[in-house]
């Protein structure tokens, strides 16, 4: 990410926020600082492939919209099994849970589900 932002020209302004925000890290929840934003990125994620569908999900685009928080769960679970290098986190896990969901519980009224079994 911060290569990305060093490429378009805003790695000075990264470094002086991470600067001034350094400071405040160890007063800051750890789920806060590293779960939290997972489970945000999740959620909306989920939230932009509603409104791309105009929240229909028929199995058509069920892929499309669980397909980020699919590979996400699916990689932490690896990490527990070995299977994915990194640190299996069960908070991270359960904000990953929680990202996929609550947008389906949110917007429950205005989600159609259009499943036709044939």
């Amino acid at each position: 990410m911060f290569g990305w932002y060093e490429t378009i020209g805003l790695s000075g302004l990264t470094n002086v926020m991470r600067k001034l925000t350094f400071k405040f890290a160890n007063q800051i929840p750890e789920w806060i600082l590293f779960s939290l934003p997972d489970g945000l990125w999740i959620f909306s994620y989920v939230c932009l492939m509603l409104a791309i569908w105009q929240n229909s999900v028929s199995l058509k685009n069920t892929l499309w919209i669980l397909i980020i928080p699919i590979l996400a769960i699916g990689s932490e679970i690896g990490q527990l099994f070995g299977l994915v290098v990194g640190t299996f986190d069960l908070t991270d896990l359960l904000f990953y849970i929680f990202g996929m969901t609550l947008p389906f519980i949110f917007f429950t009224k205005t989600i159609n589900l259009k499943f036709k079994f044939q």
